[in-house]
């Protein structure tokens, strides 16, 4: 029950939480003071970098920026140089978006059904899918681990478990797989179990903003009351301990133990590139403790250690600051913010990437020419 509630909490958070009290001179440098304001005391990730880069850098970089924004109206433009200006803190689970009016024409993508015919169709495929590609390996393809891809995920697992539990080799493709939610990725874990896997927890930071989206979940009706019951117990452990990291979940490490381990598949290769970010990178975290997986491919994007999403706008109304409220106890000892997590088998630029799941095969048999 512990980890449904985990994953409840990381699917609200993302939600936004507006700031209603309007500035009365809403130009670029208000918005940046806003922003900066917000960010320094809000952020779960700032007191650490400010710790890695120095005050000095940071007094800098502002400096920078500012001449730059004081020369900007209040548009699109000022909120592409404040995302840049944020990008010094780290790349992932941080940004501000522009909500204001805009000239530019919404283009809405149609959305296709393609057969897959090749490995370039593989890449592209928007919805999981499954298939034999000889007869000792199989693959799947999962483009996303949205909460909304579960059902999806946890259908073609299911319909094809006879299948993999019977062949030797198994390809997961994450490739450019962004993220998601760490219920979409639960329906692998009992073909890669070896042993006990250990998944590192999270400090939530209190402040009465951060705060404040926890009361929030704990009175929203959508829930029920033992959710909410439960949304109360984290908030009001969240005010008692303002200014601090908290550990609502009273737990550093949780341990998966299963019944289980599948003689079938031997096996596991998991691909992986520079796109694969987020929850994809804790599904590796935990995949790269069986003795079945090796990942092969690129290093990660690198962002996980700062999650938990929270969106808040700004008082003139014109954009939003995306920031993180909780960080991982892995930090310092193991950070994967801005560095990644490195293949087992690096997948370099002379292969094409419509061969890569042929390499991964070949490499799985036991082929090395």
């Amino acid at each position: 029950m512990k980890q449904i509630n985990r994953r409840l909490l990381f699917l609200c958070l993302l939600l936004s939480l507006p700031i209603l009290n309007f500035a009365q001179n809403c130009n670029c440098e208000s918005n940046f003071l806003w922003v900066k304001k917000t960010f320094e005391e809000n952020d779960a990730g700032f007191q650490d970098i400010i710790k890695k880069k120095g005050q000095d850098a940071y007094a800098l970089h502002n400096a920078m920026y500012l001449e730059k924004i004081k020369q900007l109206p209040n548009n699109q433009a000022c909120a592409r140089l404040l995302n840049q200006w944020i990008r010094f803190f780290r790349n992932g689970h941080i940004g501000i978006n522009y909500i204001g009016k805009t000239n530019e024409v919404k283009k809405v993508a149609e959305k296709t059904e393609q057969a897959v015919e090749s490995d370039q169709n593989r890449l592209n495929a928007k919805k999981p899918f499954f298939e034999k590609i000889d007869a000792n390996t199989t693959y799947i393809r999962i483009p996303d681990f949205e909460i909304s891809e579960k059902k999806a995920i946890d259908s073609i697992l299911l319909a094809n478990r006879a299948t993999i539990l019977s062949t030797e080799n198994f390809i997961i493709d994450l490739r450019n797989n962004p993220g998601g939610s760490d219920a979409s990725f639960s329906s692998l874990i009992p073909f890669l179990y070896t042993q006990p896997i250990r998944t590192v927890g999270t400090l939530f930071y209190s402040t009465d903003l951060n705060n404040q989206r926890m009361l929030e979940l704990s009175q929203n009706p959508d829930f029920d009351e033992k959710s909410r019951n439960t949304f109360k117990k984290y908030y009001e452990k969240l005010a008692a301990n303002k200014g601090q990291y908290v550990d609502i979940f009273e737990s550093k490490v949780s341990v998966t133990k299963l019944d289980t381990i599948q003689p079938y598949p031997v096996h596991i290769g998991i691909i992986i590139n520079e796109n694969n970010g987020s929850t994809t990178e804790q599904f590796l975290l935990a995949a790269m403790q069986s003795k079945k997986v090796k990942l092969y491919g690129r290093t990660t994007k690198g962002m996980l250690d700062i999650s938990n999403v929270n969106i808040v706008t700004a008082p003139c109304g014109d954009i939003e600051l995306y920031y993180g409220l909780s960080k991982s106890f892995r930090i310092p000892d193991f950070p994967v913010d801005d560095i990644g997590l490195q293949p087992d088998v690096f997948i370099d630029k002379t292969i094409d990437p419509n061969n890569w799941i042929n390499f991964v095969r070949d490499h799985l048999h036991g082929k090395t020419d």
